[in-house]
């Protein structure tokens, strides 16, 4: 299974799984489930479940619609998270690559909003 490095570990694209599911089960069904957390925040979970021949797997993805793709993104985070139940992981890291990766995007976007707002006075003049 193809995988990605990220901070030193191997996380493995929620694709390289589920092509790896399908090579090994030939048929497995994949159902998905939204529910909505809360609807003034837009906060929802989605619950995955992978049926195969060696039983159900579920996963759960929890996120916040602020940005074009985060309801596919949650949905495609929880079929990553059931796939890895099932024993399609590498490196034993339940998170997938794309799971790792929107963490990582999000930590970095609150950081910036942690940043201290400077003012700069008017007709400042800036010396090299």
């Amino acid at each position: 299974m193809e995988t990605m490095k990220i901070q030193g570990r191997d996380y493995a694209k929620v694709q390289d799984r589920l092509a790896e599911a399908h090579k090994a089960h030939g048929e497995l069904s994949i159902i998905t489930e939204m529910t909505i957390i809360d609807t003034e925040k837009n906060i929802f979970s989605f619950k995955a479940s992978v049926i195969t021949a060696k039983g159900e797997f579920t996963g759960h993805s929890l996120k916040s619609l602020k940005a074009p793709k985060d309801f596919e993104k949650a949905e495609t985070i929880a079929v990553g998270r059931a796939l890895a139940m099932a024993g399609y992981m590498s490196d034993g890291a339940i998170a997938s690559y794309e799971e790792v990766e929107d963490y990582l995007k999000q930590k970095a976007y609150e950081t910036v909003q942690e940043w201290p707002t400077v003012k700069i006075p008017q007709n400042t003049q800036w010396k090299n």
